[in-house]
């Protein structure tokens, strides 16, 4: 939590009241130039550990010099991959302030649109934007790609994430992002390839290998996906994610006793407002209690689930896509048959 001194700038800025700016080709002073730049290092690498040594170095950054832009920004991009989408969103409005041609602030605004607000217009014009100030960078195809397959159009995410990762090939992220891509696009083998070009990049990639098992498990290579899912246990032994990835294999694989053993897990952490109502919907759903299953997808919607951003193509609901509640939950998102288009 910023102190009230370092939010003062801010405050001013919301009310109206000028704020000096940055000079014409002023440099940064040397201690925020050197706190940025090891963000940027940090942020580079995703992982949860590196993301909040980005956000204490970019704290730094803005604290020694509050009129230096590019801090602000990656100080919002940081707050946005922890989920942190107020944080953000101020970040990334205090960065545009100083310098309103900031690709990277318009990227995270358009992530917070979509992901927080589910502002499909608003964030389909901060990520064009992203794109047009700089083309080069890989983030803001990767996130526009995001966008674009949530609305339904996968064809155009699979090209955009393709495109950000011929400006980074070696980036192990950004390949594992194309992976992800085509796995929402139900180009399941395609995204295996992809998964496993990342893993090669950076085999600790634990979100590559959950995405193997997962487009495995929606191929009924049941025992692929198990191995895929044992090697992001081994990665991160605690993550829920996995207790829910396995539920959810069992059920497809048609052993619903061993799925309803861990069911009521994760049915508590989605009682007290974890993120969990949308998987255990889902589970629900491949276990043919459709009742229930949408009955922890509107908990999920009330509760603003981030995984509903994919619920428009998540093969996991397809069971449940003519059911009036389902449709209904799509439209009060702006994602049905007249919305986000």
């Amino acid at each position: 939590m910023w102190t009230s001194a370092r939010n003062l700038g801010f405050v001013l800025l919301l009310a109206g009241l000028q704020i000096p700016g940055p000079v014409a080709g002023a440099e940064p002073p040397a201690a925020a130039s050197a706190a940025y730049g090891q963000g940027q290092k940090h942020l580079a690498r995703r992982t949860t550990e590196d993301l909040r040594a980005a956000l204490a170095d970019f704290e730094r950054a803005t604290a020694a010099d509050p009129t230096f832009a590019p801090a602000f920004a990656g100080l919002a991009e940081a707050r946005a991959l922890l989920y942190d989408y107020p944080g953000a969103r101020e970040a990334a409005d205090r960065a545009l302030a100083l310098d309103e041609r900031l690709a990277s602030a318009h990227a995270v605004l358009g992530f917070v649109r979509m992901h927080a607000d589910w502002a499909w217009s608003g964030a389909e014009t901060e990520l064009k934007r992203a794109v047009e100030l700089d083309p080069q960078r890989a983030t803001p195809h990767m996130w526009n790609a995001i966008f674009l397959e949530a609305i339904g159009r996968s064809d155009a995410a699979v090209a955009e994430a393709r495109r950000a990762v011929e400006l980074e090939p070696r980036n192990a992220q950004v390949r594992a992002g194309l992976g992800y891509r085509l796995y929402w696009a139900r180009r399941y083998d395609e995204a295996v390839a992809e998964l496993t070009a990342a893993l090669e990049l950076d085999p600790a990639l634990e979100t590559a290998h959950y995405f193997t098992g997962r487009a495995r498990g929606q191929q009924g290579r049941i025992a692929e996906a198990r191995t895929a899912f044992a090697h992001a246990k081994a990665l991160s032994p605690k993550d829920a994610n996995l207790r829910s990835a396995g539920a959810y294999l069992e059920a497809l694989a048609g052993r619903r006793k061993e799925a309803e053993r861990i069911l009521p897990e994760l049915e508590r952490l989605a009682i007290r407002s974890l993120p969990f109502a949308s998987q255990v919907a889902g589970i629900r759903a491949a276990l043919g209690d459709k009742a229930t299953a949408l009955g922890w997808l509107e908990r999920a919607h009330t509760n603003r689930e981030g995984a509903l951003v994919w619920l428009k193509i998540d093969p996991r609901f397809d069971s449940l896509r003519g059911e009036p509640r389902f449709i209904e939950i799509l439209r009060q998102m702006g994602l049905g048959e007249s919305g986000a288009k």
